[in-house]
């Protein structure tokens, strides 16, 4: 490895002399997150505190919930008489963007409200099913799931109000392809997102416009719902197999390096910490009982338990909330 590619903390970390590529990889991981100790040209703002906000099952529907950063307290957000799911903050902490669902007729609608669950409105109206919502790291676009054009799902990309729907991805017929759980880039210039596009569902990014796709992971298993990094070098995702059953997976941005995550039972669903020191996901021993909200170490290790007991029917779908 060049010398000038190493990050200063890193060429001062102390590690075994004979180390893994992946065990390297995920030093270097870790590290690139964390500050150097004695750093002394510049004094850091505070970072911004979080707050967890995700779906919760008291019973049959799910409301929006949040966590209180500090004190792990839970408050309702918000409790529609219908279906409410997929929860993604904008990036500013002032809106929240949500999906409220009719499964019984395969439809759904984006919404968005203040972070405080005021001032409700609708921004998608089609007939078909629109969800998977992801804000642009300017809040002025929102990427999305919908399957307005027919056959499966697709990607399109639309304003914050809802105006200007662009559809990013085609499938060429007779070939039908499915994507979705899109994931905006950090840096704003590349979009992450499933497709089938290869046969299997693998990960996949793309230019903003929908140009320059990316397969990044060429697996047998099922590979979906990719978050990036704080720094948009990596990109974590579910990996599913009819042998070790659900896994949490980081990749490289590029696809050159890949480090699996094995843990007992299903784990789905991962988010990076603002800061880039954890992940939070869901966690089951099976797909029989309930769904936990648990963080771990980006090497697996240190799991510690967020959201457990206190939902009979489980807990999904983990964004963060940057407080106001």
């Amino acid at each position: 490895m060049p010398e000038a590619s190493i990050h200063p903390c890193f060429a001062r970390a102390r590690l075994p002399e004979m180390v893994t590529r992946a065990q390297l990889a995920v030093a270097m991981l870790v590290l690139s997150f964390a500050a150097c100790d004695d750093d002394t040209t510049s004094i850091p703002a505070p970072p911004a505190t979080h707050d967890l906000v995700f779906e919760g099952y008291q019973v049959d529907i799910p409301e929006l919930w949040l966590r209180d950063a500090d004190d792990g307290e839970l408050r309702r957000v918000l409790a529609p008489d219908s279906v409410v799911m997929d929860p993604e903050p904008s990036p500013d902490g002032t809106r929240i963007s949500f999906v409220i669902a009719d499964y019984f007729n395969g439809t759904g609608d984006i919404f968005v409200m203040n972070h405080d669950g005021s001032n409700i409105q609708q921004i998608t109206f089609d007939s078909e099913m629109d969800d998977n919502p992801s804000w642009s790291p300017d809040g002025r676009r929102i990427v999305f799931r919908s399957f307005q054009a027919g056959y499966l799902g697709d990607i399109w990309v639309m304003n914050a109000d809802g105006s200007n729907q662009v559809r990013l991805t085609f499938d060429p017929l007779p070939a039908v392809i499915d994507e979705g759980h899109p994931a905006w880039s950090p840096n704003g210039d590349r979009i992450a997102y499933s497709s089938t596009e290869g046969g299997n569902a693998d990960i996949w990014t793309m230019a903003t416009d929908g140009s320059d796709s990316l397969r990044i992971t060429n697996d047998a298993g099922f590979e979906t719902e990719p978050a990036w990094t704080p720094d948009g070098n990596h990109i974590v995702f579910r990996r599913c197999d009819s042998v070790t059953g659900c896994d949490l997976v980081i990749i490289a941005a590029d696809g050159q390096v890949e480090i699996p995550i094995p843990r007992a039972g299903e784990q789905r669903m991962p988010v990076f910490t603002p800061d880039g020191a954890r992940i939070v996901f869901v966690d089951q021993a099976s797909f029989a009982v309930r769904p936990d909200l648990y963080s771990i170490l980006p090497d697996g290790t240190d799991p510690l338990p967020l959201v457990t007991t206190e939902f009979a029917g489980g807990s999904l779908n983990p964004a963060f909330l940057r407080r106001r």
